[in-house]
This record gives C-alpha cells, sequence and structure tokens, in this order.
C-alpha cells in the first residue's frame, strides 16, 4: 500500500483508531440486554476501534469474562474488559484470574457497595496484579432521588437529588486512599464544577462522560427517561465547566458511559426507568460540535484527536498506532461537512459538522469504505 501527498485540500481524515474509556454492558447474564455483536456495530458506527467494557452481572468470576471473550472474537471494535474487584456483596473476587481471563484493569458498577468497604483490603492485591482502577464517585448510598441533582430548578419542582458536595466528599475519600495504598487509578466521571476543582487540588487523574458535556438538569424538567442517568446531570454552571476543563484538555479522557438500557426498562414512565443513554454512536460528533461552539478558534482536529486517542490509549497502555509492516491496523476515518447537521434522534437537538464514515481494522475494511470515500 502506498501513501501519497494530497494535491488538494482533505476531505476525509483518517486518525488513529478512536478509544472509548468505558461503556457498560448486562451481558452475558440478561437474556433481553443488548449483544455484543450490536454493541460493536454501534461502536464502529461511532468511529471506535476499542471499547473498555464494563458489567453488572458476574463480571467479578473469570468465567463469565472467559464467555466475553469468546463472544468478542471477530468483532468490527476490541472490547478491553474492565473486571469487578468485589461481588455485590462485598466479597473480594478472585483477581488473578480475572486477570487471567482478559481484564485490563478494575472497576465496581455505580450501584454497587460504597468502594472504599473494600478498597483497603483489595488495593494491595490490585496492584500486584496490575491494571488501572477507575473510581466511580456515585452510589446508590448517596442521599437523594436516583437520577435527579440536586439544584434549585428541580427542587421547585419537588425532586430532592443527589447534592453536589457528594462527589467531593467521594474524591476527599479516594485522594487518601490513594495515598494510604498507591495504585494506578482514574476517577470519573466527574460532573460538578466542584469535583473538577478537587480533582485538580488533589492531582487525582480524572475523567468525564460525554452525556455531562451536552446535557445539564433543566432538560429533567420534560419528564424524559432518556435524561435519567447514574451519576445524574448537573447544572447549566457545573455543564460549562466540564466544557472548558474540556477545551483546556484537563481532563484526561471523555467517555461515551454508554449504557443500552433494555428497552422494556427505559421506555417507562419516570420514576421505574432505568438509567442510562447509548451514546457510542454519536460521542465523538457530539464532543466536537460542543467544543467547536465554544472555542472555534482553539479547536483543531489535532486537539481532538488527542482527546478521543492519544490521551485514552496512553492511559490503557494501548499500543502505538502507524503504518507499519506486519503491524495491526487501527484506523477511524472521517470527513467534515460543510455545513453543520443536526444528529439523529433522538440527538436531533444537537448537530455536528463531524461525520464518521468507519474504521479500518483490517483491508476488508477499507475496500467496504472505497465506495463512501470517493
Amino acid at each position: 500500500m502506498a501513501i501519497r501527498a494530497a494535491s488538494e485540500e482533505a476531505d476525509v481524515w483518517i486518525s488513529p483508531g478512536w478509544v472509548d474509556l468505558i461503556a457498560w454492558s448486562n451481558q452475558p447474564q440478561v437474556p433481553s440486554a443488548e449483544g455484543l455483536a450490536a454493541l460493536a456495530e454501534r461502536a464502529r458506527q461511532g468511529g471506535f476501534t476499542a471499547v473498555g467494557l464494563a458489567g453488572w452481572h458476574g463480571w467479578y468470576q473469570p468465567e463469565v469474562l472467559t464467555e466475553i471473550q469468546a463472544q468478542a472474537k471477530n468483532l468490527s471494535v476490541a472490547f478491553l474488559l474492565w473486571a469487578a474487584w468485589a461481588d455485590p456483596d462485598g466479597r473480594i473476587a478472585p483477581l488473578q484470574s480475572l486477570r487471567e481471563a482478559g481484564a485490563i484493569g478494575w472497576i465496581l458498577p455505580p450501584e454497587w457497595p460504597i468502594p472504599w468497604r473494600t478498597l483497603p483490603i483489595a488495593l494491595p492485591y490490585l496492584r500486584e496484579v496490575g491494571g488501572k482502577l477507575l473510581l466511580l464517585p456515585f452510589w446508590s448510598e448517596a442521599i437523594g432521588e436516583k437520577g435527579v441533582p440536586e439544584v434549585p430548578e428541580l427542587a421547585l419542582a419537588g425532586w430532592q437529588g443527589i447534592p453536589t458536595y457528594a462527589e467531593t466528599v467521594a474524591l476527599h475519600t479516594i485522594a487518601a486512599l490513594w495515598r494510604a495504598y498507591g495504585g494506578d487509578i482514574a476517577v470519573g466521571p466527574l460532573t460538578t464544577h466542584t469535583g473538577l476543582q478537587e480533582a485538580k487540588r488533589q492531582g487525582v487523574p480524572a475523567f468525564s462522560g460525554v452525556s455531562y458535556a451536552v446535557g445539564e438538569a433543566s432538560l429533567l424538567l420534560a419528564y424524559e427517561a432518556f435524561w435519567k442517568l447514574h451519576p445524574p446531570l448537573r447544572s447549566g454552571e457545573d455543564r460549562r465547566a466540564l466544557v472548558q476543563a474540556l477545551i483546556r484538555l484537563e481532563l484526561g479522557a471523555m467517555a461515551s458511559w454508554d449504557y443500552q438500557a433494555p428497552p422494556e426498562e427505559k421506555l417507562r414512565e419516570w420514576a421505574t426507568a432505568a438509567v442510562g443513554q447509548p451514546t457510542l454512536e454519536v460521542a465523538v460528533p457530539l464532543v466536537w460540535g460542543v467544543l467547536r461552539q465554544h472555542a472555534p478558534e482553539r479547536w483543531s482536529l489535532s486537539r481532538l484527536i488527542r482527546l478521543v486517542s492519544e490521551y485514552p490509549r496512553r492511559w490503557l497502555g494501548l499500543p502505538y498506532v502507524g503504518l507499519r509492516e506486519k503491524h495491526p491496523l487501527d484506523f477511524t476515518v472521517f470527513r467534515l461537512a460543510a455545513e453543520p447537521y443536526p444528529l439523529p434522534e433522538p440527538w436531533a437537538r444537537y448537530s455536528t459538522d463531524l461525520r464518521v464514515i468507519g474504521t479500518i481494522r483490517c483491508l476488508a475494511d477499507a475496500d467496504s469504505l472505497r465506495s463512501q470515500i470517493l
């Protein structure tokens, strides 16, 4: 394959494959859950070639990770598996066996027991077996209504939500544990301006999720279950602070925080609807649209690629991507439209000029994209 200099301004762009830090799955234990093939296809449509994947049911058992690995073979996306370091009752999982079954690192689902009950016990073992540790400072024991923040506009509607200080209190505790026990950690998704400030003050590596850069608590007044998330959307002030942190590249990564809840759990009245959003298809176009809107003079494609490819690769220890003999292909192909276009439903209120064409992980992918590129 020969690479020649372009004689005209580029219409199609190619970058190292985009990497998503974390998405969520109910596989393999919930029959109605989205299958890995469908999840991989959504990720491919969004331009991701690798996705950090975590789950609720059984991801603390080596045989479950082995099953996931078998299901993930020959898919269009490389799944990087986050194992749970404890079971729902707080018992430490067989960490070495999980590592041997393919775990790249450690995490607890957001609704499981508060991590610092098990972390002092688990951390010495986690350091020994290796892998990054993701800490999520939003647990069901935090006071307030699930999926709702404590902000004035919602308080007027009678909702008592999770307060902002839940995030800063969690960060204080995480920082103290980190200093006491060490380990390779990252915290997120951060959602508040005070959380961003505290993470920076404590020197704790942090990331956030796509939804928190584009949505805020006022959207919940329509009682649309689509916006019911865990952690919840925050105030406009918090969203603006998060966008500014992204503009300055102060966050190590932006996670899709994708969760395709089974339709029968999500499409209900607000009180009983599941939390979570499908974001993989639109994550990078959404972020690009927001950043171009708020800082058009500062945001170049090279900065975007740093955020969605270089930074997460560095965090996760993934190899450099290049065109070398016998080196695996791992590229994302996209173009910039002449005018912004609205994203598909349910994201139609947002627009972007970045359109994903596809991903290249083998020569057959390049052949299938030829007609779209031309």
